[in-house]
């Protein structure tokens, strides 16, 4: 039986969903944790203000080697945490020189 495309997709998703939980986790302890999956929305689901969401996307470059153009930030809609794995998981990023 084979795995459909969305599924495929969830699981791709799920090791950089993990890393998101844990840097919230280790760097945000206010984030309402408890409320975490992919479809969570980071401001009304984990209470995320845009302070919040710029030490997340920080602590992500720095413990992951990334460097998120400032342009494919801008350009998404972040709502939720699956929108903010798809994001990194796309490669919309850049190796530090």
């Amino acid at each position: 039986m084979s795995k459909s495309p969305d599924t495929d997709g969830r699981q791709a998703l799920a090791p950089i969903s993990e890393t998101i939980r844990m840097a919230l986790h280790r760097h945000l302890p206010a984030a309402r944790l408890e409320n975490f999956s992919t479809h969570a929305r980071l401001n009304a689901d984990l209470g995320l203000d845009s302070i919040m969401l710029m030490e997340l996307l920080v602590s992500l470059e720095l413990e992951n080697g990334l460097r998120i153009s400032e342009d494919a930030f801008i350009g998404e809609n972040l709502e939720t945490v699956r929108d903010l794995a798809r994001l990194l998981a796309e490669g919309h990023h850049e190796v530090p020189a």
